[in-house]
């Protein structure tokens, strides 16, 4: 247990260690149902890939959802890390330098290895996993979202939505004949006008709303 806690906790080891314990918390939270699997997905108004998501595709990891991913890329690490960490203690080295640059061959090593065993599993799962996108401007239309920085008018006009995958995202909104809709109201988006690349929206009456009983 000595060798163990000590290798979990030294370099380089040590940088994954605490991830690790995070993503075993934040999966306990998810099977208890207090946490969603997609918590971290996050969209711009064009239904691209934005934040984490973006940096997690561009590695060829978007295909699953962000908090999957970080998961298989930080438990691969902290594994690899940890047999990397006790293979070296099986050299003697006493040189306090020479240590922390085996520590960092172990750390390139595990970083590089869980990205390509990350994405080796993600690429075999490809075919069965459905495809994964945000909201297109279309289908936002028929949505309803919030009024945000001041009043929405024919010329001005900012509200906030969240999209499919919960994040929360600011879209530009307009209205038509004169309407105005003050801060803090829902309203309703009718449309999207391609030409100025704006969603035209109008008051949302809740007792008119066919989903409400």
């Amino acid at each position: 247990m000595g060798v163990f806690l000590g290798t979990a906790f030294g370099f380089p080891t040590v940088l994954f260690t605490p991830l690790l314990i995070v993503v075993l918390g934040y999966w306990i939270f998810v099977v208890v149902g207090a946490a969603d699997t997609e918590m971290l997905d996050s969209v711009n108004a064009d239904g691209d890939a934005a934040g984490l998501s973006a940096v997690l595709s561009k590695a060829g990891l978007g295909r699953v959802p962000v908090t999957v991913a970080l998961t298989m890329l930080i438990c691969v690490a902290w594994f690899v890390s940890m047999m990397g960490s006790i293979l070296t203690t099986l050299i003697e080295i006493t040189s306090t330098p020479l240590l922390y640059a085996l520590g960092a061959v172990v750390l390139l090593i595990a970083l590089v290895a869980a990205w390509a065993v990350t994405s080796g599993v993600v690429m075999g799962f490809q075919r069965f996993l459905p495809k994964r996108r945000g909201d297109s401007k279309h289908e936002l239309v028929g949505r309803t979202c919030v009024i945000r920085i001041g009043e929405a008018r024919e010329d001005f006009g900012q509200a906030e939505i969240t999209t499919a995958g919960g994040a929360a995202i600011s879209i530009p909104v307009r209205t038509t004949s004169g309407e105005v809709l003050p801060l803090g109201s829902t309203a309703l988006i009718f449309d999207h006008s391609p030409g100025d690349d704006v969603f035209l929206v109008t008051a949302f009456d809740a007792a008119l709303d066919p989903g409400q009983s």
